[in-house]
């Protein structure tokens, strides 16, 4: 007999249970979902966080360049007195020179800065810088630790007219198939040997493109900017002023996808308004649908000392 009190207990049904199940599936779907959207968030602005920095790293490092270019050391001279015999020869090492889609085919050739069209990371450019570095009063080949290259080493006071500082730029694929941005050095003048080599200096940089303001008039300003392959030889000495633009990667997984509309993909390293007429193949670049984000740095920087 049933106890007035209490009421038959039963179980769910099978249609409840199927609900049940549903309604949690969905609700664990949802989770992941959220997750996935939340992780993938995270490591684009990671990413974007680590672009940026490598961005304004690299923009610091060439600047720093760009401002000794064409530096001498006039406090110090040669054993006559004379500094003339140490002042550069614009036909072999200007103060500033690059080339066009280019890249260094040895980098421990003292004479190879690189050379138009022959093949630089998505048409990349090289960018040389030359200097005079500055000695110890004590010891004329010890560096005094006062003027450094784009690899950070300190430079001395040359020993002769082609004995100047040395900061090159170019891009170069690795091993692993990542590109980087390379320095190139004359070397370490407390060395038994003075080598020139290339360091890597930064990761993931897809494109490096140059163009130069010329001053046409004698007025320390640019009155025409162009590329390297439209600098005479005889005209670097008339280059006031370097624009640089640089594409950087982040890691795969980085990016959220692209657009539908492929022209909104492509980037401009040096800015879109910045190319004119110009119809360098490197100005734009258009990368793969690889998942990587990816961002645009580019600067100007005024030469400062006098190129002759």
């Amino acid at each position: 007999m049933t106890h007035p009190g209490f009421r038959t207990q039963s179980g769910l049904t099978m249609v409840e249970l199927l609900v049940s199940l549903v309604l949690a599936s969905l609700v664990t779907l949802a989770a992941i979902a959220l997750y996935s959207v939340t992780l993938s968030s995270y490591k684009t602005v990671d990413a974007g966080q680590e672009i940026q920095e490598s961005g304004r790293f690299a923009l610091e490092v060439i600047g720093q360049s760009a401002r000794l270019a064409g530096y001498q050391n006039f406090t110090q001279r040669d054993a006559s007195g004379d500094e003339n015999t140490r002042r550069f020869v614009p036909t072999t090492f200007p103060t500033v020179r690059g080339f066009n889609n280019s890249k260094v085919a040895s980098p421990g050739n003292i004479d190879d800065d690189g050379a138009t069209d022959n093949g630089g990371v998505n048409n990349s450019d090289t960018l040389a810088f030359r200097f005079h570095g500055s000695s110890k009063l004590s010891d004329p080949l010890a560096p005094d630790g006062s003027i450094i290259d784009c690899q950070g080493v300190a430079q001395n006071y040359p020993d002769n007219g082609d004995d100047v500082a040395l900061s090159l730029f170019w891009v170069k694929v690795d091993s692993t198939g990542e590109p980087a941005l390379q320095c190139i050095s004359r070397g370490s003048p407390t060395a038994a040997t003075l080598t020139r080599n290339s360091q890597p200096i930064l990761k993931g940089v897809e494109t490096f493109q140059v163009m130069y303001g010329l001053d046409t008039d004698a007025d320390s300003v640019p009155d025409r900017w162009v590329s390297g392959q439209s600098v005479a030889t005889a005209d670097w000495v008339k280059v006031v002023a370097v624009r640089v633009g640089l594409v950087i990667r982040g890691d795969p997984g980085s990016g959220q996808g692209q657009s539908a509309t492929a022209a909104e993909n492509n980037l401009y390293p040096l800015g879109k308004g910045f190319t004119g007429t110009s119809t360098e193949v490197g100005l734009m670049f258009t990368p793969p649908n690889d998942g990587r984000l990816r961002r645009v740095f580019n600067a100007t920087y005024k030469l400062r000392n006098p190129q002759d």
